[in-house]
């Protein structure tokens, strides 16, 4: 869920992909568990997480897309290479939002009650994400002073140099981030509070994590396009945080 290569290197490596694949499935057997009623809802969960991760998928390749229209505008054809890489966090986010509340609406399903099924497998995708970003060499820290919280690390060309763990920092937080909403999720909260919060977290750790990263990325008045999308989705999420509050 992180906009993963810049223009100079599109390629998605095998390791990512199945990282990546590996989050989704593992985030489509939750949804499938969380039924107390197999045949009929575990169908439902999982219909609303695919077609969440579908049109996230595609909302991510055209978000990478418009934000590298210098490169693209020269190959058109590799717009639609999804297997070279290239997927904006954000603009994924996005897609899934309104993949979701299109299933609701054709199935006449509760948004809330089925974003809040999302929360949890939304923050394991995440996860899985940044780890294959930190065995792929995407979304790579920007070079600093040797230490121990500066491993030398690799960047897309494989130029190793003592780096922000920005990869490991957001799969870990984004782990710790799946226990917290497991533990929320106990609790009797309000419709979509759950899916709010697991939003405006997602969003918190990538927007914390664009200052530290060096792998090259788009910019608008000094600030990476990247950071600036999860700062939309944070205020998006807050918003919802408070909305549900506010009920």
């Amino acid at each position: 869920m992180v906009d993963f290569y810049g223009p100079l290197d599109l390629r998605m490596f095998d390791a990512y992909a199945w990282i990546f694949a590996i989050g989704a499935l593992i985030s489509l057997a939750w949804l499938g568990l969380q039924s107390t009623h197999p045949d009929n809802e575990a169908t439902a969960h999982i219909d609303a997480g695919l077609s969440a991760l579908l049109t996230g998928l595609l909302g991510a390749r055209i978000g990478y897309v418009a934000t590298h229209l210098g490169y693209f505008s020269q190959r058109l054809d590799e717009a639609f290479y999804f297997w070279q890489g290239g997927l904006s966090w954000a603009a994924g986010a996005a897609g899934a939002l309104i993949g979701l509340a299109v299933y609701v609406l054709l199935s006449r399903r509760s948004f809330w009650a089925d974003a809040d099924l999302l929360a949890i497998p939304a923050a394991i995708v995440a996860s899985a994400a940044w780890f294959g970003c930190l065995v792929d060499r995407c979304a790579y820290g920007f070079k600093t002073a040797p230490g121990i919280l500066a491993p030398p690390a690799p960047d897309m060309i494989g130029n190793v140099a003592p780096r922000w763990p920005t990869q490991a920092l957001g799969g870990l937080l984004s782990l710790i981030l799946v226990g917290t909403l497991y533990w929320l999720s106990r609790f009797d909260l309000r419709a979509g509070l759950l899916a709010a919060l697991s939003l405006s977290l997602v969003a918190l750790i990538a927007l914390g994590l664009s200052f530290t990263r060096g792998d090259p990325m788009p910019a608008l008045a000094g600030f990476r396009l990247d950071g600036l999308g999860s700062a939309a989705l944070l205020s998006l999420g807050l918003t919802a945080v408070a909305v549900n509050l506010g009920k």
